[in-house]
């Protein structure tokens, strides 16, 4: 007796394909969520990684590096370029999230670019005065900001104006940006409101910041805590002066 073969109807392939379809549209949203968590841990791990080259430098020469040389020296070196002999990964200073707007060139290495993390420039060492902190003033180096992610100082139409490798504390520094703003940025560089010439910690990373500290360790922090250490809902300069205190500044 001859077996017949009973064919798919046509409801029967459309009802398959919906359920396809609804499980994708319920996966693809989990993939794209672990791909860009394994993007954090990737700059989490870079980032540690600058942490402790910055760590052999200030042992080295016992003060923290500038941001760049200030101007007037012929050849301007940035703080990458100070922290890539401890390295030697030019990949490891480009975040794998970061803006394409925010690359800029290494001095040191003709045709190498990094992009994405910025400095804690204005406690740990300022070209435009120029000052450099000594490795004895940062008392709390486990919670003192070196590096976050970096968005740069953003005009209101969204491009950059400044401020590609360092970033801004919440509030201007007793010490001071070099710029009255207070900020990195000045002028045309920057965007409207009272922060608009701050260089922003950037939450690129599933809503979070990557952060490195001055001993070398980092950790992933929502920029609400970034930017208030003492928690109490107003933003402080706590976790950026070196002294993990919320009342300076």
């Amino acid at each position: 007796m001859r077996c017949q073969r009973r064919a798919f109807t046509l409801i029967e392939l459309l009802v398959v394909i919906a359920i396809i379809a609804i499980l994708a549209a319920i996966l693809f949203p989990v993939f794209a969520k672990a791909r860009e968590k394994a993007r954090a841990i990737s700059c989490l791990s870079q980032g540690k990684q600058l942490g402790l080259a910055l760590a052999m430098y200030v042992s080295d020469y016992e003060v923290y590096p500038m941001m760049s040389d200030p101007e007037g020296v012929p050849v301007r070196f940035k703080w990458p370029d100070r922290l890539h002999p401890y390295v030697k990964s030019v990949p490891m200073f480009s975040c794998p999230n970061s803006p394409r707007d925010l690359v800029k060139s290494f001095t040191i290495i003709s045709g190498a670019t990094f992009g994405g993390m910025g400095y804690n420039y204005q406690y740990l060492g300022n070209s435009r005065f120029p000052w450099a902190a000594a490795d004895a003033t940062i008392e709390v180096p486990a919670q003192t900001v070196a590096f976050t992610d970096t968005r740069g100082v953003r005009r209101d139409d969204g491009s950059v104006g400044a401020g590609e490798y360092v970033v801004d504390p919440p509030w201007p520094s007793q010490r001071g940006s070099g710029k009255p703003s207070g900020y990195y940025g000045d002028g045309s560089e920057g965007g409207s409101g009272p922060q608009g010439n701050r260089s922003w910690p950037d939450d690129r990373h599933v809503g979070q910041v990557m952060v490195i500290f001055a001993d070398g360790h980092g950790k992933a922090m929502m920029l609400s805590q970034l930017d208030d250490f003492d928690r109490d809902g107003t933003p402080d300069n706590g976790w950026w002066n070196g002294l993990a205190d919320a009342e300076r500044r």
